[in-house]
C-alpha cells in the first residue's frame, strides 16, 4: 500500500505558496514528492496530513488567507516574528496542538482572525531577569491559573491580581486572609482582558496558554472606589493572539477612562529592560513617544495599567489588532518636537525617563508619574500644578521653563542624558538648571549631565529652559531663591532644597498687589495666576530676607 503523503490544498490563483513545509517523520517533504496545490470550493487553504510551519517574516507583508482549515491529522505553527491574517473562516479540527503561535527572545508570532471558538496554543516567552516582575494577560479563554503558571509552592513564584478598591496586590496563594484571591479575581482562571502581576524563578521562561482564542469584543470591568494613592487604577491586558494598538482610531471604547491632554494613558511595568520603573504612553502622543521602552503597541500576553474616571468597562474589539514586531518593551523610534531625558546611576541598574512633548493644543495633561515597586529605583518627573508627570504635554514650542524633579532611590552618582533634540531648530536653546548647585548646562551642546544625589535630597532640583528668554529671576545667581514661571503658574524654589517659611506677594507692573499667600511646606511653591497676560513682580519674604523676581504670565 502506498504511503500517504502530506499535502496543502488551496486555490490555484493564491500564489506564492506561503506555507513552508517543515521536517517531519517521513523526512523533508518537497513539492515534487507529494505535496500538491489543488483547487477547492470556498477559497480554502487546507492543511492536511503533517506538521507545517508558516513563514512570513515581515509585518508589511503578512500571510493573508480568505479561509483556513487545519485537518485533524495536521498542525500549523506560526513562528516568532511571523504573521498570519485569516479574513474569513478559521477551522481547526486538530485541537489545541493543531494551531500553535510561538514566541522566543526575538519576539512573538502573530495571528489575527475573527472566528470564535478556535482551539490553539499560544506561547509567551518572558524576557528579563530571574525573579523579575511582569504584567501578564491571557490570549485564550478560560485559561486555568495552574501548571507552569503556578509552580510547586516550594519554588519561588508569585502571582497577583490588582484589587482597585483597596489599591493592593492580592496573592494567588491567599485563600483565607481578606482580601482573598477569590474576592480579587472571582475564580482560579485568567479573566479575558484582565492583567496580572507575576514573578517566576529563572530566565528565558516560556508560558503556554491553551484553549479557544479570544476574538471580537472583550470588555473587562473597571472599578473606581476608595481613597488610596492608586485608587482608580485598573490592571487590564491584551486579550488577543496579536499585538494591539493604543493609538488605533477604531475598536476602543475608553469613555470610562480618565482623559489627559486629549488622549488616554496606559502604563506597563518594565522589568524587561531592568529599568525598575513603569513606562507610559498617551494615545494623543506622537508615535513612539513612550517612556522606558513602552510604545503604542501592546504585545501578545501583555498586561497594562489604566486609570478609571468612573466604574464601567474598557471596550476592546478586533479593530485594535495589528501585526507588530515589537518584543516586550523595546522602542527606538525618533519623533519630532520631543525632549527625552533619561536618568541612570552607579548604585544599581535601574533607570527612569521623562518626555516633554510640544505641539499639543494646550499644555494640559500627558501621563502622570507612577512610582516604582523598588525603593532603590530613581524617579524622574516634571511638575505641573495638578501633579507629577512622566510624559508632559505642552503647546507649540516656545520660551518656557519646566520644573523637573528627581528622587534618588539610593545614594550615588547619577547621569541625565537628553536625546531627540535634533527635532528642534538650531536656534532653540535647551538649558538644564541644577537649582541645588546653581549650575546650568546647554543640553544642545552637551546632552549629558552628571551629579551626585542622596536619598534624603529634596526632589525639586532641576529646571529645563526652552528658548533664549526664560521667565526666571533676574538676579537668580545672587540669591538662594529662584522665581520663574511656566504658562500661568509661578514657581518659587529654594536652591538649598530645604523648606522655606514665609510668604509671597505678586504685584502687577503698576505696583498693585494681585495675590498674597504663605509659602508651601516644601521647597517648591506653585501659584496659579488668573490675571492678564504680562509681566509680574514676585516678592518672597522669608525670615528677615526679601527676594524678588520678574516673570511673564501668558
Amino acid at each position: 500500500m502506498k504511503k500517504k503523503q502530506p499535502m496543502i490544498r488551496l486555490l490555484v490563483f493564491i500564489l506564492p505558496v506561503l506555507i513552508q513545509l517543515s521536517s517531519f517523520a517521513q523526512g523533508v517533504i518537497k513539492a515534487e514528492t507529494g505535496a500538491r496545490i489543488v483547487s477547492e470550493t470556498g477559497s480554502y487553504w487546507v492543511v492536511d496530513n503533517g506538521a507545517f510551519t508558516l513563514t512570513s517574516p515581515t509585518t508589511a507583508t503578512p500571510v493573508t488567507m480568505a479561509n483556513l482549515k487545519i485537518e485533524a491529522d495536521a498542525s500549523l505553527t506560526i513562528g516568532p516574528l511571523n504573521y498570519l491574517s485569516v479574513t474569513g473562516t478559521l477551522t481547526n479540527n486538530a485541537g489545541n496542538t493543531g494551531l500553535v503561535v510561538n514566541s522566543d527572545a526575538t519576539g512573538a508570532g502573530s495571528l489575527i482572525n475573527g472566528t470564535a471558538s478556535v482551539p490553539a496554543t499560544v506561547n509567551r516567552y518572558i524576557t528579563g531577569l530571574s525573579q523579575a516582575w511582569h504584567l501578564l494577560s491571557s490570549p485564550v479563554a478560560a485559561q486555568s491559573i495552574s501548571g507552569t503558571f503556578t509552580p510547586d509552592p516550594a519554588t519561588s513564584y508569585d502571582f497577583f491580581a490588582w484589587y482597585e478598591p483597596t489599591a493592593e496586590w492580592v496573592n494567588f496563594k491567599n485563600t483565607t486572609v481578606p482580601i482573598t484571591w477569590n474576592t480579587a479575581n472571582g475564580s482560579t482562571n485568567f479573566t479575558a482582558g484582565k492583567g496580572y502581576l507575576v514573578e517566576y524563578t529563572g530566565t528565558g521562561l516560556t508560558k503556554q496558554f491553551t484553549g479557544n482564542l479570544n476574538v471580537g469584543a472583550i470588555s473587562p470591568a473597571l472599578t473606581k472606589t476608595g481613597a488610596a494613592t492608586y485608587t482608580a487604577f485598573n490592571l487590564v491586558g491584551n486579550p488577543y493572539s496579536s499585538a494591539i494598538d493604543w493609538k488605533s482610531a477604531g475598536g476602543w471604547n475608553r469613555t470610562n477612562l480618565v482623559a489627559s491632554g486629549g488622549g488616554y494613558v496606559m502604563s506597563i511595568w518594565n522589568d524587561a529592560l531592568s529599568t525598575g520603573n513603569y513606562g507610559v504612553f498617551n494615545s494623543a502622543g506622537s508615535s513612539g513617544s513612550g517612556t522606558n521602552g513602552v510604545t503604542q503597541y501592546i504585545p501578545v500576553g501583555q498586561g497594562f495599567m489604566v486609570k478609571a474616571a468612573s466604574a464601567g468597562t474598557i471596550g476592546m474589539a478586533d479593530g485594535i489588532r495589528v501585526h507588530n514586531a515589537q518584543a516586550w518593551l523595546k522602542s527606538t523610534e525618533a519623533i519630532a518636537n520631543v525632549l527625552r531625558v533619561k536618568v541612570t546611576g552607579n548604585a544599581n541598574t535601574y533607570s527612569d525617563e521623562i518626555i516633554i512633548e510640544f505641539g499639543h493644543q494646550n499644555a494640559d495633561g500627558g501621563a502622570e508619574k507612577m512610582f516604582s515597586f523598588y525603593e532603590t529605583a530613581p524617579s524622574l518627573y516634571t511638575v505641573k500644578p495638578d501633579g507629577n508627570y512622566s510624559i508632559d504635554f505642552r503647546g507649540e514650542p516656545e520660551a518656557i521653563t519646566i520644573p523637573m524633579s528627581f528622587k534618588a532611590g539610593a545614594d550615588g552618582n547619577y547621569t541625565l542624558t537628553a536625546s531627540q533634540m535634533e527635532s528642534f531648530t538650531s536656534s532653540t536653546a535647551i538649558t538644564l538648571e541644577d537649582v541645588k548647585l546653581n549650575a546650568t548646562q546647554n543640553l544642545m551642546q552637551n546632552p549629558v549631565y552628571t551629579f551626585s544625589s542622596a536619598k534624603t535630597d529634596d526632589g525639586a532640583r532641576f529646571l529645563v529652559h526652552f528658548g533664549g528668554a526664560f521667565s526666571i529671576s533676574e538676579n537668580a545667581k545672587e540669591q538662594p531663591v529662584t522665581v520663574y514661571a511656566s504658562g500661568r503658574t509661578i514657581y518659587i524654589a529654594n536652591k538649598s532644597g530645604s523648606v522655606m517659611k514665609g510668604g509671597v506677594t505678586v504685584y502687577n507692573m503698576i505696583g498693585q498687589p494681585v495675590m498674597q499667600r504663605p509659602l508651601s511646606e516644601n521647597p517648591l511653591t506653585m501659584i496659579s495666576l488668573s490675571g492678564a497676560t504680562g509681566y509680574y513682580l514676585v516678592k518672597v519674604l522669608t525670615g528677615d530676607q526679601v527676594y524678588s523676581g520678574k516673570v511673564f504670565i501668558k
